[in-house]
């Protein structure tokens, strides 16, 4: 895909800038003229430095292509990831205490505290 050419606008430029000094009897030299060259100087030199630091936009959608082809790649890995984890047996089960545990635990502690408590004062 090549790309599209920039239309010159230097000529139109031009066409106007003759036509001003025409209408308003401006001599070559004039300080006006001067400062529009000064303007487009200017103008250029902004212009270089956009260029310089923008990306082109081919180098963006190539780089949103691969970011959009790895998301899909993640999103398929995790897909067979999951299904691959929901078919495993559940190998962890929950350790139940029952009550009668729990209060001879509680007991058997209360118990050890006092006892402690009476070898060491």
């Amino acid at each position: 895909m090549s790309a599209p050419e920039q239309p010159d606008f230097d000529d139109e430029f031009e066409r106007a800038i003759a036509d001003w000094r025409e209408r308003h009897r401006l001599r070559e030299d004039d300080a006006v003229l001067l400062l529009v060259d000064l303007f487009r100087i200017h103008q250029r030199h902004w212009d270089e430095l956009r260029q310089r630091e923008l990306p082109s936009l081919d180098l963006v959608r190539a780089d949103i292509g691969k970011l959009a082809e790895s998301t899909r790649m993640f999103q398929a890995q995790s897909a067979t990831l999951l299904e691959a984890l929901r078919k495993l047996p559940s190998t962890h089960v929950a350790a139940r205490v029952t009550r009668t545990a729990a209060f001879f635990a509680a007991l058997a502690s209360l118990l050890a505290g006092y006892l402690i408590g009476r070898v060491w004062p």
